[in-house]
């Protein structure tokens, strides 16, 4: 006789709060510096930061990647925007 083990993915506990930022797909997250702040590098360019503020990196990607696509430039672009439609 054998035992049956069923193929379910382990299950992770819920450790709760917000969900990560989208910016960590564009940008390379480095060693934690604080409580929820780490220093971080651009994927495309290779800039760095001491600590990481994802306004910050955003208006990098947006304005200042010298090497990012026209795709990652317009997506952040429309995050701005949709910021800014919602403010009004």
């Amino acid at each position: 006789m054998t035992d049956h083990i069923e193929d379910s993915p382990i299950k992770k506990k819920n450790r709760g709060g917000r969900p990560p930022n989208s910016i960590w797909e564009d940008i390379n997250k480095r060693k934690a510096v604080g409580s929820g702040k780490f220093a971080a590098s651009c994927k495309y360019c290779n800039n760095t930061w001491s600590r990481s503020e994802v306004s910050k990196l955003e208006e990098h990607l947006l304005n200042h990647c010298p090497d990012a696509s026209a795709a990652v430039v317009r997506r952040y672009m429309t995050k701005v925007m949709e910021w800014q439609d919602k403010s009004k």
